[in-house]
């Protein structure tokens, strides 16, 4: 653990009753923490040697901050050390590139997850969008698309998604020896045929001659987590997680003119549909039943007569786009006389709902009221399984029986809801960790390369936060402060992998109260806040946080 001996904690009492609620859930096994060991080598230093690498959090690289017997080494000024900090946070360059609409967004701006999705969405603003349509209604907006001189289409003219995904790039990664691309999990080879799908992937790694064969033969070719690979297809997903706070997705799909590769069914997704090459007829259908209505979990395949009739069929140009609200019925299929069909598909919403909320906090809510209330402990009723269970539901001569049992019930349940015993922050805080975990890294934040040399470690020079400075959060949640027994627990996303959680989860544990000093740096985002004045630390301490926050690539400084 990060250790901070000095400073005691303020409310104390307080903040155990806080710890002991928001450390109250546990997902899956218990997870072992690696904490952060500090040591003070000098009483009269702000500045103490960090033996293991916060930006790694697994303690496999180790680093340092200057220390005081190092202090002869590093005669660097202040202005020195400030400089160095400037230049490498001024390093970082916007990666949306090729898209002429998005690279205007400024990717130091705070707000650019909302300027992303006005994008996309536009001349719909997201106002009208959360209003109407959001989980309620398609949207469509056509562009236009491109035309020639003459008004008629032009495969190869430009349109309001030109420039940053195409059959190109799924051609160049399929033939990049780099890339370890898998059928099944990374790209799928399928065909709508006699009104079924059919999946042809062989075993193992992709072959282009197999895949191109089979495109040319019909069949249409998946490519699934193309931000996997593509850093423009990444910057959409990273401004979708950004605007919706929920871990978002993205797959391609190529499919040659007057063919279809999926059969109807729904998916358990919002999806937003880019049309970026060909033309493609869509048609959406309404829930069968009340099963179908934002459904948590995707369909099988539906036969052509289990269709009911369309709400909607429309053809998508190369700029246009449409929103399908998770559980709506949906197939496509590319146009005849044209080139291939590709479109890209944006996904959010996932196993995102109320319900997913609620078997996280019932379980532990439960045993919170066993532990507090002797009422929750009184044993079941004698025989009760002789009056209640499906087998006596219908039976009348034992109604008495089941509506006392049915009464006892709804008293605890009341009992429950009433009394606070649902554990609501707690409960948030495993849906934000598990997201800080899940989405891909943020734009513009490098992750920390290591040193090829590693005899050279020590000589590196660390540039050092100073009191004078102030911090900020690199980007809008990529940090989430928890109280778990006695740390505060800071989990982080900036050196997420693009592939869901590929890496292990990243986290710092801090002394307990560290806690108001991180919530503040959090919540003042996109704020700088002065070291100076980071609450409840004394100087030495102050520095200590802000910089472990810096070499783990969580804050960025500035001059004060």
């Amino acid at each position: 653990m990060i250790n901070i001996p000095h400073a005691k904690p303020k409310n104390k009492r307080k903040r155990n009753k806080k710890r002991k609620k928001a450390s109250l859930i546990q997902t899956g096994a218990k997870k072992k923490t690696n904490f952060v060991s500090r040591d003070y080598q000098d009483q009269q230093t702000n500045v103490v040697e960090l033996t293991t690498n916060p930006a790694t959090a697994s303690g496999n690289t180790e680093t340092q901050l200057p220390t005081a017997h190092s202090k002869k080494k590093r005669k660097k000024s202040k202005k020195d050390k400030t400089q160095a900090i400037t230049n490498q946070l001024t390093s970082s360059e916007s990666q949306l590139k090729g898209i002429s609409g998005v690279k205007a967004i400024d990717i130091k701006d705070p707000r650019r997850g909302f300027a992303f999705f006005s994008w996309l969405i536009h001349p719909t603003t997201p106002q009208e969008f959360h209003s109407k349509n959001l989980e309620k209604e398609h949207l469509l907006i056509r562009r236009g698309g491109p035309v020639d001189e003459k008004g008629n289409p032009d495969p190869d003219g430009e349109h309001y998604y030109s420039g940053f995904y195409s059959s190109g790039c799924i051609r160049d990664v399929l033939r990049d020896p780099k890339q370890e691309i898998i059928y099944g999990r990374d790209i799928d080879v399928t065909k709508f045929y006699k009104n079924k799908r059919k999946t042809l992937n062989p075993e193992g790694r992709a072959d282009p001659d197999y895949v191109w064969k089979k495109f040319s033969e019909g069949c249409s070719v998946r490519v699934l987590r193309p931000h996997e690979y593509s850093d423009n297809v990444h910057s959409l997903v990273a401004l979708m997680d950004e605007y919706w706070g929920r871990v978002a997705g993205a797959n391609a799909y190529l499919t040659p003119s007057s063919t279809q590769g999926f059969a109807p069914h729904y998916d358990d997704v919002d999806v937003y549909i880019l049309q970026l090459e060909g033309r493609k007829r869509w048609r959406l259908y309404p829930p069968r039943d009340e099963s179908g209505i934002l459904p948590r979990f995707s369909s099988e395949d539906f036969d052509a007569e289990e269709l009911p009739k369309p709400f909607l069929d429309t053809v998508l140009n190369p700029g246009d786009l449409l929103y399908a609200p998770r559980g709506t019925i949906h197939q496509a299929v590319a146009l005849p006389g044209g080139p291939p069909s590709l479109h890209l598909t944006l996904s959010t919403g996932q196993r995102h709902t109320w319900a997913d909320f609620f078997s996280i906090m019932l379980p532990r809510a439960v045993e919170l009221a066993a532990d507090d209330s002797p009422e929750f402990r009184k044993s079941l009723p004698i025989s009760f399984h002789d009056y209640m269970g499906v087998m006596h539901s219908d039976k009348k001569n034992l109604s008495g029986k089941r509506d006392k049992f049915k009464a006892t019930v709804s008293a605890l349940l009341k009992k429950l809801m009433d009394e606070e015993y649902l554990p609501l922050d707690a409960a948030a805080d495993q849906v934000a960790r598990d997201f800080t975990h899940g989405r891909v890294p943020p734009l513009g934040v490098k992750r920390k390369q290591k040193p090829q040399n590693q005899h050279k470690v020590e000589e590196q020079e660390t540039p050092s936060i100073t009191k004078t400075m102030r911090i900020a959060l690199v980007a809008k949640g990529c940090a989430r402060v928890m109280m778990e027994d006695e740390a505060a627990v800071l989990y982080y996303c900036v050196n997420n992998s693009r592939a869901f959680k590929e890496r292990e989860e990243q986290s710092l544990p801090f002394a307990d109260h560290c806690a108001p000093a991180l919530e503040r740096i959090i919540t003042s985002f996109p704020r700088y806040v002065s070291v100076s004045e980071l609450e409840g630390l004394e100087d030495e301490e102050q520095l200590i946080v802000a910089n472990v926050l810096f070499e783990a690539g969580i804050v960025t400084a500035k001059k004060g």
